[in-house]
């Protein structure tokens, strides 16, 4: 999980960094395509590479979802959009409650904590916080399938995945005539373009192993901490404004998160669902 975390931070840095607003694709495709190759490099390490199967639906499902992610990552101040992804959490612990009121209560400080880092009628930061909105309820049917898919090699599978993600972004930046975009990003920002790759191919492993043994909203409770720590970056490194209350909300995120992890590790086993 500490992996995980520190994954999804880089992730979500390097996304911002290597994103462009006017063409959404060719920053996804730059870090999903990059993320896919690491994996099946690694996986190459491990043995033969196989082809999942199973993981062609769940490949669709996240390059939509991945799409409006990179997109509202590359729009947005990162203190602004980096903790609604804590929404997935919300999500899929509604369709498996525990806790209660207790759990309810945790809930309701996210929210608060999502909505404070936003700003009060700062309309323009309505937009990529949107499209993150929308990216999670995608990713909430990600984990889903994920979860549910058969037990196999962990590297193969994710790998996979990110191959379809990868060929469906490729396609839509080819369409729009985005390959220029790609190949300047590759040769202006190669640093950040790595990290991406790799934060990005390291997040989606560890999610996959760790749904071998805990439920998926566990798991994005957990992950809710990223929010937090990307939250902080964009402020004390990038110096984006209006820092202590963006870091406020980002911290109340995180601490809603944890009220959620705890119920959950309290009153139910941990167990894929």
């Amino acid at each position: 999980m500490g992996l995980r975390l520190t994954a999804l931070t880089g992730e979500r840095v390097s996304l911002n960094r290597v994103g462009t607003a006017t063409h959404p694709p060719a920053g996804a495709l730059v870090a999903y395509g990059g993320g896919a190759l690491a994996l099946w490099a690694a996986s190459l390490m491990m043995g033969p590479p196989t082809w999942r199967m199973a993981a062609l639906l769940p490949g669709l499902v996240y390059a939509v979802s991945f799409l409006l992610y990179a997109w509202a990552l590359a729009l947005g101040p990162l203190s602004v959009v980096a903790p609604w992804p804590a929404a997935t959490a919300l999500l899929l612990w509604l369709m498996h409650p525990a806790g209660g009121v207790a759990a309810l209560a945790g809930v309701a400080v996210m929210v608060l904590g999502a909505i404070l880092s936003a700003g009060r009628g700062d309309v323009r930061h309505l937009g990529p916080i949107g499209l993150m909105l929308a990216s999670d309820m995608v990713l909430a049917l990600g984990r889903q399938l994920d979860a549910a898919a058969p037990t196999g090699p962990v590297l193969a599978y994710a790998a996979t995945v990110y191959t379809v993600v990868t060929l469906l972004l490729a396609g839509l930046v080819w369409a729009a005539g985005g390959g220029r975009l790609v190949w300047q990003r590759l040769m202006q920002q190669p640093g950040w373009c790595a990290v991406a790759g790799l934060s990005n191919g390291a997040a989606y492993l560890t999610l996959v192993a760790l749904l071998r043994h805990w439920p998926p909203y566990l798991i994005e409770a957990l992950s809710g901490a990223a929010g937090v720590l990307t939250g902080a970056w964009g402020v004390l490194w990038f110096h984006e404004a209006d820092g202590a209350r963006r870091l406020a909300g980002a911290a109340l995120v995180g601490g809603g998160a944890a009220v959620l992890v705890m119920l959950v590790l309290h009153t139910a086993p941990l167990s894929v669902q």
